[in-house]
């Protein structure tokens, strides 16, 4: 039985116990899954599409043998195992089993699944329609199992008598982190950055800053622990508290997290969110979360997995995303949201914004252009274009990495990217478009062509000279520790897997 065939036959299993009708495979559906699970396995970790046409239900599973795979019933398994966390005949106050309340919708009736393979890592993506886990609708699409008109199955659906503290208990004593190990795996004052950067977007919807509280950290680094050890992104069942959780991979063992990055990627969420009315879905709950009003006191905590992933998990006092609540919680950008700073922070911002506006930004863009365009053309391949929405995204990152002093790239980026940092004692000097975009040609020395093997020495030479790609956006920031900057994004991104032949040419000689 094929994967998909056999996801399918798992779904309607389960829908069968609760009494709806089963799903049927839509082959359309299944390609938008499959285009979603080949740039998770990509990107190498878990996040949600921004598509809300569908509803969507994700699962990753690695193992040390690059040979494993999994059933299609593996995933469906997991998901359906948290109607341990859900409360039938009522709103949920979180999306905790709002995996299991997808599988059983009943108001869907259509799925499409997918999943993508790298070495030991298996992601599956399913999508449904119409999408389920609407607010106000649960009550009527979620039957106990047995059905509505049928006699529930089984003794503890509604009691939610999970205990997890014995299994967290263990769990602290036989994963103890110092201080040394946090050092490991984040970068500079983590939980100052972490907490800074929620002020700081605070700010801009008016709402007063939130205060660090060791206790929530504390319960954090529990939950934290947990998702490290399972190598699974997913909510803590019953928490009294509001919640956050964030996951990044990388391959590279030293790499580092800073606190601004989970914080950037969940206020991104912004674009989701309709001010001024209850939402009908949480697609943006990151991000009120971090801006509701109501929020007095913050948590943080991160853990790694053995297999590489970074779990960095927030609570926040009094809880957010309460229905109802949305509208005197989540207000809108203030016009003047800078005239809301204190007097030390404004006077920081204008030394931020002094030392960005020694930079002429937009002849900074076209030069940039110009030297990109000038090597791409000695590999034969069309010239870019300098998008102006893709240069403000850039420069939002490039304002970000100067604000951190940090050189990361940016989480769930739709564009291809290459960023550099050059440093320089005399904090008036600018550097130029050339010697930046020289920065990243120069890795054509490491280049090896005619190979569909991942260069990773030389992504930012291929990146330059991808021949499909056709827009550039370019930023550049500052900052007053003599650091610049640079941040170029290309539409369509390079880079791809199994495209570098016919992308990445030779120059002509």
């Amino acid at each position: 039985m094929d994967f998909q065939t056999e996801c399918l036959k798992a779904h309607n299993e389960y829908r069968k116990k609760h009494g709806v009708a089963p799903l049927k495979l839509d082959r359309e559906i299944s390609k938008i899954s499959q285009q979603w699970a080949d740039y998770l396995i990509k990107i190498g970790t878990m996040v949600h599409s921004k598509n809300s046409e569908y509803g969507e239900n994700i699962f990753m599973m690695e193992s040390s043998n690059p040979n494993f795979t999994v059933s299609g019933s593996k995933p469906v398994d997991a998901w359906y195992s948290e109607i341990n966390l859900h409360k039938f005949g009522a709103e949920p106050k979180s999306l905790a089993s709002g995996h299991f309340t997808q599988v059983v919708w009943k108001e869907s009736e259509k799925l499409g699944v997918a999943f993508a393979k790298k070495a030991g890592k298996v992601i599956v993506v399913a999508n449904y329609y119409p999408p389920g886990n609407m607010i106000g609708s649960f009550a009527e699409n979620v039957p106990p199992p047995g059905g509505f008109s049928g006699k529930a199955q089984s003794s503890n659906i509604n009691n939610n008598t999970i205990d997890l503290s014995p299994s967290l208990s263990r769990l602290s004593l036989s994963l103890k982190s110092s201080a040394k190990d946090l050092r490991s795996i984040t970068e500079g004052n983590f939980e100052e950055d972490f907490l800074n950067a929620h002020n700081h977007y605070r700010a801009r919807h008016g709402v007063p800053p939130l205060t660090l509280d060791k206790s929530l950290c504390k319960y954090a680094e529990e939950w934290a622990k947990h998702l490290a050890s399972k190598n699974i992104l997913e909510h803590r069942p019953e928490s009294n508290y509001g919640e956050s959780i964030y996951c990044l991979y990388s391959s590279d063992p030293t790499f580092k997290i800073n606190g601004n990055t989970p914080v950037d990627t969940w206020y991104e969420e912004i674009k989701q969110h309709t001010f001024s009315r209850e939402p009908s879905d949480l697609k943006s709950g990151h991000f009120t979360q971090l801006i509701w009003k109501s929020s007095e006191s913050l948590g943080v905590a991160v853990a790694k997995s053995s297999q590489g992933s970074i779990y960095v998990v927030a609570y926040y006092s009094p809880a957010g995303n309460f229905v109802g609540h949305f509208v005197e919680n989540c207000p809108p950008l203030k016009p003047k949201f800078y005239d809301t700073l204190s007097p030390m922070a404004q006077a920081t911002s204008s030394v931020e914004a002094k030392k960005t506006s020694d930079v002429d930004i937009q002849q900074f863009a076209r030069d940039a252009l110009k030297v990109h365009n000038e090597y791409r053309r000695k590999h034969s391949v069309p010239d870019l274009v300098l998008n102006h929405d893709m240069s403000k995204y850039a420069q939002e990152w490039a304002d970000t990495c100067a604000r951190t002093s940090s050189l990361q790239h940016r989480a769930n980026n739709p564009y291809g990217e290459n960023i550099v940092s050059m440093y320089s004692s005399d904090y008036s000097h600018v550097p130029t478009a050339r010697d930046s975009v020289k920065k990243w040609y120069d890795e054509i020395k490491q280049h090896t062509y005619g190979g569909d093997k991942v260069p990773q020495s030389s992504l930012h030479f291929t990146q330059i000279i991808w021949k499909d790609s056709k827009e550039l956006g370019v930023g550049i920031a500052k900052n007053k520790k003599g650091q610049t900057y640079v941040v170029c994004n290309y539409n369509p991104k390079g880079n791809c897997i199994g495209q570098f032949t016919e992308n990445v040419p030779r120059p002509r000689s």
